[in-house]
């Protein structure tokens, strides 16, 4: 086949490989646009249920709410097991240390893309064996063995696998 010939063949096979990328790009959604927790206005109020505690509750959308608003209800147990849990819960500075575990991940990740590289060095003191190996070009039986070592390893990313697992 002539080099004119397979310029077609090397051209078609370079695009069917282009082709071959591991997903779509990602794009992050719009938020949904709502502005409330139901799809229409909330009534004034509930209706009332003829029980123990049954009155009816009007709804306040722009009115604080208490810091402790669980007290509210009255209830020890569930004071004390609020107070529980806000004690066994991690506070901001386990979030913060969480937070940066997961961005070093993501740093670890983002490195896979780059090359990496290990030296080491060697230096062996050894003793020429007279009946096993042949005679040295020195008198001295005694020699230093240097070994100097370099691995350069990077993976191409060439279907973008790489790439896809570090995207956000």
């Amino acid at each position: 086949m002539s080099a004119w010939r397979r310029i077609p063949v090397v051209a078609a096979g370079a695009a069917l490989l282009s082709g071959c990328m591991v997903g779509p790009n990602f794009h992050r959604p719009a938020p949904p646009a709502v502005s409330g927790y139901t799809p229409g206005p909330l009534p004034p109020s509930t209706t009332a249920a003829p029980v123990p505690g049954g009155a009816s509750q009007s709804f306040a959308p722009g009115a604080d709410v208490a810091a402790q608003w669980w007290t509210l209800f009255g209830s020890p147990q569930v004071d004390d097991l609020v107070q529980r849990a806000l004690k066994a819960n991690p506070d901001l500075d386990a979030a913060r240390a969480a937070l940066k575990a997961a961005h070093e991940a993501w740093l670890v990740e983002r490195g896979t893309l780059l090359p990496t590289a290990d030296a080491s060095y060697q230096a062996t003191r050894e003793k020429s064996s007279g009946t096993l190996s042949p005679v040295l070009s020195t008198p001295n039986d005694l020699f230093t063995l240097h070994t100097v070592t370099l691995d350069v390893v990077y993976t191409a990313d060439v279907f973008g696998g790489l790439r896809r697992q570090i995207e956000n």
